[in-house]
């Protein structure tokens, strides 16, 4: 009762000063409560042990209890209403919470362990910044409404799991500040170095290096979007991004190295038969901004998606480099691919270079069609064919199970070694090969058909001898072969307007 007396008094000298001051601080171990002056009120001291603040409940009996005060105080820090900001510092934390939803919030923080949990009635949005520097540090946050993650600074290494682990399942905005860094636990259980529940769109002009030890580095259970910053994998044991639903990207850079996919889009709602009311479903879209994604597991994919991959204004440059391996669980052979869309493939503008370097690598492998109408497209593949009993897979330069059409834009393929024996453009056994437009050069060992139907013509030459680092003409068509391919007897085939 001495510790609630000396707190009465403490209060009203406190008030009888506070003429100068903007904003109440109440502090409970490392978390300070900042309340503004004149929103406070009456404050009302409960069954004699809890001081309630605007809605929020304090103890002042027993350091036992949780929401202990340890010290309220004046000053004229003023925290914008709806925000939380933590700054990690070595093995600790300090959380300041504004006035305005510390009721609604339970935040909890054990050294430099944060979490905050928002009550399901806080229905605004909540802006968290996040900064310091932490080795042993970890952020949690779930709610039922969409928040502000605003990475400033950050770098944060949790010992435990996940460093950021967002659980709300809504709109979250990320926006990087300065140069951030994000890396967890390896040999956890958790999925991700940062996971966010919802769909988070990437903005700012900072950047954020993440590194996934024990498996991706950024996953996401719903849609992702891209529009800004820079952010850098350095290192995914499985994904560098694992998103289910959808990615878009409309800006920024994103470079990718991993062990796994570089980017991997799964469908949502497949298992509840669902998958069709989501909005472009396991795509993979790319309108604009800068990746660079490598891979280097077996079987790996740089891009990949359940549905359909698009192009249209983005600078993409896509590799993989180990073998095909033989999957025990779908009995079958697994290629690595640069560029991998369980549906459709299409684009119609930007760059894309497309190398997989592997025995039995791709350089585009559709499931659905390949249309291309626009754009510049690079694809060399520069493996050997991959063989498992009787069965094998080559190096194909662009292949689909179904229809390859290109209308415009320029698509230069270098596809398998000699021994390859790729196909530059390979449809599917039903599909065939249509050149209506464009500059088209193909060169692999095997010879390319090309439909009747096409409304552009083409050239063949055969035996040709193919050097990496020469500038190769025909039928005036030019360019300069990649370093590591070469083929000493290769059929090329060209087409472009006015042949």
């Amino acid at each position: 009762m001495k510790k609630f007396n000396i707190l009465t008094a403490l209060l009203c000298c406190l008030f009888m000063t506070a003429t100068a001051q903007t904003t109440m601080n109440v502090r409970s171990g490392q978390v300070t409560y900042a309340y503004k002056m004149s929103t406070v009120g009456d404050m009302e001291f409960a069954t004699g042990s809890r001081l309630i603040v605007n809605g929020k409940a304090f103890n002042v009996a027993s350091a036992s209890n949780t929401d202990f005060i340890d010290e309220i105080s004046l000053g004229d820090n003023e925290v914008a209403d709806n925000t939380v900001s933590v700054t990690y510092s070595g093995s600790t934390a300090n959380v300041v919470v504004a006035g305005n939803i510390a009721s609604q919030v339970t935040v909890t923080a054990s050294g430099a362990q944060v979490s905050v949990i928002q009550d399901e009635a806080l229905q605004k949005e909540v802006t968290y910044t996040l900064s310091g520097s932490s080795t042993n540090g970890s952020f949690l946050m779930d709610g039922d409404y969409k928040a502000n993650v605003v990475l400033n600074g950050l770098s944060l290494t949790n010992t435990k799991g996940a460093a950021i682990d967002i659980e709300n399942g809504k709109a979250i905005a990320v926006t990087l500040t300065g140069a951030n860094s994000l890396c967890d636990a390896a040999g956890g259980s958790h999925s991700a170095t940062l996971y966010i529940e919802g769909h988070p769109t990437f903005s700012g002009s900072g950047s954020l290096e993440l590194k996934g030890l024990t498996k991706h580095a950024f996953a996401s259970d719903e849609y992702v979007v891209v529009a800004g910053g820079t952010i850098t994998v350095s290192q995914a044991a499985t994904d560098g991004f694992h998103i289910n639903e959808r990615f878009q990207m409309d800006g920024g850079t994103l470079n990718i190295t991993s062990k796994g996919d570089a980017i991997d889009v799964g469908f949502r709602g497949v298992n509840k038969g669902t998958k069709d009311q989501y909005e472009r479903n396991g795509f993979l879209e790319l309108n604009g901004g800068t990746i660079v994604a490598s891979c280097s597991g077996a079987g790996a994919k740089a891009l990949k998606a359940d549905s359909t991959i698009v192009i249209a204004g983005a600078t993409v440059t896509a590799t993989t480099s180990a073998d095909a391996y033989f999957d025990t669980t779908e009995n079958d052979i697994s290629s690595s691919s640069a560029v991998k869309p369980d549906g459709d493939f299409r684009m119609t503008s930007g760059t894309l270079t497309a190398t997989s370097t592997g025995d039995g690598g791709k350089g585009i492998n559709a499931t659905g069609a390949v249309t291309i109408s626009g754009g510049n497209i690079y694809v060399t593949t520069t493996g050997d064919v991959w063989e498992h009993g009787a069965d094998d897979t080559k190096p194909q330069g662009i292949k689909s199970d179904a229809n390859i059409t290109i209308s415009g834009g320029s698509v230069y393929v270098c596809a398998g070694s000699y021994d390859g024996k790729a196909t530059a453009f390979k449809p599917g056994d039903t599909g065939i090969f249509t050149i209506n437009g464009g500059t088209v050069m193909g060169i692999a060992r095997k010879k390319t058909t090309v439909s009747a139907a096409s409304t552009q013509k083409s050239a063949t030459a055969s035996s040709q001898k193919i050097t990496a680092g020469q500038t190769y003409s025909f039928s005036g068509v030019s360019y300069t072969i990649p370093a590591g391919y070469n083929n000493t007897s290769a059929n090329v085939i060209v087409s472009r307007a006015g042949l």
